[in-house]
């Protein structure tokens, strides 16, 4: 509970667009390192100064929010592209099946 001096500080649109920019530096850097997820051990040591400048540019209730997300949607990108494969390979069977079925028939 808040007393009636506290204020809770709200970003400026000048304060979001530093945490983006400086975010998407990081990230940046992070995929130059082939590294996914920011809390892994071995995301510590890399980038250390951009992951500072990310820290301290953007709400900590953003920075676990952009980190969950960046590995969300890798997550989600590879789901996809294996259901991609998938697709092609059951349609590639279900074509040669066809054409197996119809050299049959005139055979």
């Amino acid at each position: 509970m808040t007393s009636g001096n506290d204020e809770v500080k709200h970003p400026s649109r000048a304060d979001r667009q530093n945490c983006w920019k400086v975010r998407d530096a990081y990230f940046e850097c992070l995929n130059n390192a082939n590294i996914i997820d920011p809390s892994k051990p071995e995301a510590a040591n890399v980038c250390q100064d951009l992951r500072s400048l990310y820290e301290k540019g953007c709400m900590k209730s953003w920075v676990d929010y952009f980190n969950k997300r960046r590995v969300l949607e890798v997550e989600q990108k590879e789901l996809l592209e294996r259901m991609r494969a998938q697709h092609k390979a059951v349609e590639e069977r279900a074509a040669a099946a066809a054409e197996a079925a119809k050299a049959k028939e005139s055979a």
